[in-house]
């Protein structure tokens, strides 16, 4: 995530990892009612670490919710595959 000014500056950067559908167009969310895809990044599900992602996108209820969409870890500041 990037923080700007009023200006457009940036005052910092998180470098966090989220999960997106392979697309990058929408990004997995947990809220009050559940686990939903959002196009909204503020709200994406973001971690610390690889290990701490691929865990929770591992857990059961997690699985259900993706099916068959593929997801990929993206990080937070330059939405690019932390693979790449």
């Amino acid at each position: 995530m990037i923080l700007l000014d009023l200006k457009g500056n940036i005052l910092s950067t998180s470098h966090k990892i989220c999960v997106s559908n392979y697309s990058k167009d929408k990004f997995l969310s947990i809220t009050i009612s559940g686990l939903h895809w959002t196009d909204n990044f503020n709200l994406a599900s973001c971690f610390d670490t690889e290990q701490e992602a691929l865990e929770y996108t591992e857990r059961p209820f997690v699985q259900d919710f993706i099916g068959d969409v593929f997801e990929l870890l993206i990080w937070s500041d330059t939405r690019k595959s932390i693979y790449e």
